[in-house]
This record gives C-alpha cells, structure tokens and sequence, in this order.
C-alpha cells in the first residue's frame, strides 16, 4: 500500500511541482545576460552533468546517449546554417531540465520502493 502512495506522489510530482521548476529555470535562463559563458548555454552544461550524474547514480549511464541525441538534433540546424524556427537552447534547458527531474524523481522512488 505504502509503494502504491510513494509512487502516486512521484508521479503527482512530475505534473505539477516539476513544472513550476522547469519554467522558472527557463525564466532565469532567458534574463540571463547574452555573454559568452553567461547565457542558455550555461544552463544547458549544468543540466547536462547533472542529468548524466543521476543516470550513472542509477545504474543507466548508456541512456546519456539520449542527452547527446537530444542536443544533436537540436543543433543540426546550427551546424547546416539554416535558421532555426525555435531557440535550439531554450528547448534544450527545457527537456534536460524536465529529464533531471524525471529521472531523480524515478531514482528516489526506486530507491523507496525497492
């Protein structure tokens, strides 16, 4: 019974609570001034450890090659040169902002469960 709470709480976390989070990080990623080592591409490295260190925490370092797909596609534009329709780096604090979350939320239910 006690599983079934901890799991239900894990994924009421992920709706809402994560939400708020991922779009303050984007609000503080886009007033971030647009300075070389200052802007979204900042967010993106520190998401990007942290989700490869949860992944490596949870026994599932082989899913970080979805972080670097993940960056690859978004990026392709840049390196083609065609003018890309979304700002590649938001989209990217985005997701490895709401993977992070998803996957330590995971690992901490793991964890509690068993």
């Amino acid at each position: 019974m006690i599983e079934a709470l901890v799991i239900t709480v894990g994924a009421v976390i992920l709706v809402w609570p994560s939400n708020i989070v991922v779009r303050w990080l984007l609000r503080r990623a886009r007033a971030a001034p647009d300075r070389p080592g200052m802007g979204a591409g900042r967010w993106i490295g520190a998401l990007e450890r942290l989700l490869i260190y949860v992944l490596v925490l949870i026994g599932q370092a082989g899913a970080a090659g979805l972080v670097v797909a993940a960056k690859s596609i978004l990026r392709y534009p840049e390196l083609t040169g065609a003018k890309p329709a979304i700002d590649p780096e938001y989209v990217l604090v985005g997701s490895l902002s709401s993977w992070l979350i998803a996957f330590a939320v995971g690992a901490g239910v793991l964890q509690f469960v068993g």
